[in-house]
């Protein structure tokens, strides 16, 4: 969950670079610069909450394309953030939804579609918010 300004912090208090940087990411919650920094360092961004906790799923732009696929909305979403090569991470309990949040793989969403989907983005956090953090 960290931010640039964390990263830049802990690049001057440590010798070690992170790995993997964990960060919120959705089509509502897209930090496009904090993905281009950590590419740029080589850490890997890892997305959670691709769903933004259920938000996604009634969206009506979501919806739309899901019926376009033929996928559902989760699909969509957790495909996208694939596209968009982000280590993605949806987290379920039910064992139906893991199996559908699986089949990711073999289809593409159009090169339109995920600019529809990379426009949604309008800084909610569904988790919390670590630019609150110092």
């Amino acid at each position: 969950n960290f931010l640039i300004s964390h990263l830049e912090q802990l690049k001057e208090d440590c010798v070690i670079t992170p790995h993997v940087n964990q960060v919120e990411y959705h089509p509502f919650q897209r930090p496009q610069e904090l993905v281009d920094y950590c590419r740029s360092r080589d850490i890997v961004f890892e997305g959670y909450c691709p769903l933004a906790k259920g938000e996604a799923l009634t969206d009506p732009s979501i919806v739309q394309l899901a019926k376009k696929y033929g996928r559902t909305p989760a699909q969509i979403c957790i495909r996208w953030s694939i596209q968009n090569g982000i280590v993605t991470i949806p987290k379920s309990t039910k064992a139906e939804r893991i199996q559908e949040n699986c089949k990711v793989f073999d289809f593409t969403i159009a090169e339109d579609d995920v600019e529809i989907l990379n426009g949604m983005h309008d800084g909610r956090h569904v988790s919390w918010d670590p630019s609150l953090i110092v």
